[in-house]
């Protein structure tokens, strides 16, 4: 089975093609844009070509497989609108061109080439895989080939442990493995910070109201996000290389959908910071990127439900509201003492194995079932955890 991944190599070699051909790009794909919005229906890449191919390449003087490309790229901003049943005018403002495999960028034997011109880039190892198209990015004065391999998944494993995960606000995650009782912590005070010092600055910039203060609002825009998902693309890294080195082959995770209803009825007496963190809790973003990287490596994913799982015991099984003190877990029932987030992890693997173990003990009645009675689709009626 194939995979997608991409790749940013950072380009060390300049080049005044890109910019020329960016500009154009842009360019044109406004110009093409206006025309289609004023026509108010869909056309296809085919009949853009065949209208104004010849008028783009004179005008914006662009590359033949680049203009195919821009063709593309328009008809497919506004079929996504027909479709979310919007009809607005798209305006094109990034530095961002498509690259063709085998047209607009090659390997040869001297190296990697764009419009046939050799750059050099720096990046990470790449795996072994077939290059596809891909895009060019003007970011931080610095161009990006941002790189599309395809590449084989790796099976999932079948031996190995289970990684135990409990998430949160004050600690991102806290993994534990069983076997050994190894854990990581990875904190979330500076994801917490960083994220309200950019939402106090856009406030007070906000308040100014001027034309100066609204630039600037465009420019913090997005940063909150830019921040978000680096730490937690740093988090989930760390998280799958915690997995891959105890050699487990499974990643448990609490299944938090929905969970803000819960706190629904309790909005009204939190604080205003407080509940803006809880709506803004990013743990969905959390669970793609591990789930992602964790296949990558053939790690598989999973979720048991959260309910209790920071106020259970692991050793009596002693369920109190008061076993919990902040980030102190002590059992009011055998004393046993840890903190509250490692325990909320040993409670995912406990329900994990037991998850696994009833599916097992249903596949072996089924089995049995069928082997004396025949087919078993809706006669036995399983226990559910």
């Amino acid at each position: 089975m194939k995979t997608l991944r991409t790749y940013k190599l950072k380009i060390k070699s300049y080049h005044p093609k890109f910019k020329q051909y960016a500009n154009s790009y842009k360019e044109a794909a406004n110009w093409l844009s206006y025309i289609v919005f004023k026509r108010k229906k869909t056309n296809t890449p085919n009949q853009l070509s065949k209208e104004f191919y010849a008028t783009v390449r004179e005008k914006f003087n662009l590359p033949s497989q680049l203009t195919c490309s821009l063709f593309r790229h328009v008809a497919s901003t506004y079929r996504s609108m027909k479709s979310n049943k919007k009809w607005n005018l798209a305006e094109y403002k990034k530095s961002s061109i498509p690259l063709c495999w085998k047209r607009d960028f090659n390997i040869r034997k001297k190296g990697t080439s764009i419009w046939g011109e050799l750059i050099s880039y720096q990046s990470q190892t790449l795996p072994n895989g077939k290059w596809t198209d891909s895009r060019l990015k003007f970011q931080n004065n610095t161009w990006w080939l941002c790189l599309t391999i395809e590449v084989d998944q790796v099976e999932p494993k079948t031996t190995g442990g289970i990684i135990g995960v409990d998430r949160g606000q004050k600690n991102i995650l806290v993994a534990i493995n069983p076997k050994n009782n190894k854990t990581l912590y990875i904190k979330g005070g500076e994801l917490n910070h960083r994220r309200l010092c950019i939402r106090q600055t856009r406030a007070k910039v906000a308040s100014v109201g001027t034309r100066s203060a609204h630039r600037l609002l465009k420019r913090l825009s997005g940063r909150e996000k830019a921040v978000t998902q680096n730490i937690l693309h740093i988090a989930s890294k760390q998280l799958v290389n915690f997995a891959v080195s105890n050699n487990a082959r499974i990643i448990t995770l609490e299944k938090l959908t929905n969970f803000k209803k819960s706190f629904s009825k309790e909005n009204k007496k939190q604080h205003h910071k407080q509940r803006a963190r809880n709506n803004r809790w990013p743990y969905f973003m959390l669970e793609f990127f591990v789930t992602y990287k964790a296949n990558f490596v053939g790690i598989s994913v999973t979720t048991v439900s959260a309910k209790n799982t920071s106020k259970g015991c692991p050793c009596c099984g002693c369920v109190d509201k008061s076993n919990r003190n902040g980030l102190v877990f002590r059992c009011v029932s055998c004393k046993f003492t840890d903190n509250a987030d490692r325990v909320g992890a040993k409670n995912v693997v406990l329900r994990s194995l037991l998850q696994q173990q009833a599916v097992e003990e249903r596949a072996t009645c089924r089995l049995a079932y069928s082997r004396h009675y025949g087919d078993c689709s809706n006669d036995l009626q399983t226990h559910s955890l």
